[in-house]
């Protein structure tokens, strides 16, 4: 798979027209990256049709969507230009709610995958719990002949569900991200290296660009010296990432843990003092 990550620069946006105008310059910059080559797939970071934080929270009924407003029209059209699947965060309006969620188009224009982020962050620099409701379903789907899973930035602290989206097949997980300099920045790369090698697949965890973001992360299915993963810096930068199926199935072998994996961990007995 070829795989085309936008660690992009997100402007201010609390109008539509804000908003319009930062999805045309990505949409330009997305071109321009492709002149040559076209991607399988190409990705970008959690809500990276809007700016992140409370002041622009405060203005979602200016930019979400719901699956046919004009963020999502703008990327199916562009998918259908380049020929290629595009995977973009959005705020996703659902009836009287709305979601932090990562949707896939594809090279055909039309949906490919919707994921609503589970595990809605409310500390640090996060609010998201005040303004946005976790979501109900998993989601691996397939592109490219690849099976791909998708969990959203805090989900990351949940070892269950990248499991779930392994054992469901998932040999690539994206992970979009808003990590900004709060606490939990110094840890993210320790469990995105950790949930990779866990589960013996493809990480991709994306950021947005910029002085306080960046910095994003891309981990093999097995990190050691010879496969480093491969960190940004906090420039806006769009990297080509090469993955084969060989490296998972080397991996899995290498270091077998589905096979030496105990599932009868709930049943066994607590040690316990005579």
């Amino acid at each position: 798979m070829q795989l085309l990550a936008g660690q992009i620069v997100i402007p201010r946006t609390r109008t539509r027209d804000d908003q319009l105008n930062h999805l045309r310059g990505v949409a330009e910059r997305m071109r321009e990256a492709c002149t040559r080559v076209t991607p399988d797939l190409i990705a970008l970071p959690e809500l990276a049709a809007q700016e992140y934080g409370d002041e622009a929270f405060a203005c979602l009924d200016a930019l979400d969507d719901d699956l046919a407003g004009p963020v999502v029209t703008t990327f199916a059209e562009l998918a259908r230009e380049l020929g290629t699947t595009i995977a973009f965060g959005v705020a996703r309006r659902v009836d009287a709610r709305r979601h932090i969620s990562q949707v896939l188009v594809g090279p055909d224009g039309r949906l490919a995958g919707v994921y609503d982020k589970l595990h809605c962050a409310q500390f640090g620099a996060s609010g998201e719990a005040a303004h946005f409701s976790p979501g109900e379903r998993l989601l691996v789907t397939e592109i490219a002949g690849w099976r791909v899973g998708v969990v959203i930035c805090y989900d990351l602290r949940f070892p269950e569900l990248a499991r779930q989206l392994a054992d469901e097949g998932a040999e690539l997980i994206l992970h979009p991200v808003a990590f900004t300099r709060d606490f939990s920045f110094a840890s993210w790369h320790a469990f995105v290296t950790t949930r990779a090698m866990e589960n013996q697949l493809y990480w991709l965890s994306l950021n947005r660009a910029g002085d306080d973001w960046g910095h994003s992360l891309f981990c093999p299915p097995l990190v050691d010296d010879d496969h480093p993963s491969l960190t940004f810096d906090s420039s806006e930068q769009w990297r080509w990432l090469t993955l084969e199926k060989e490296a998972v199935q080397e991996a899995r072998e290498r270091l077998p843990l589905r096979r030496n994996r105990r599932d009868d961990l709930e049943d066994l007995p607590l040690w316990r003092p005579d």
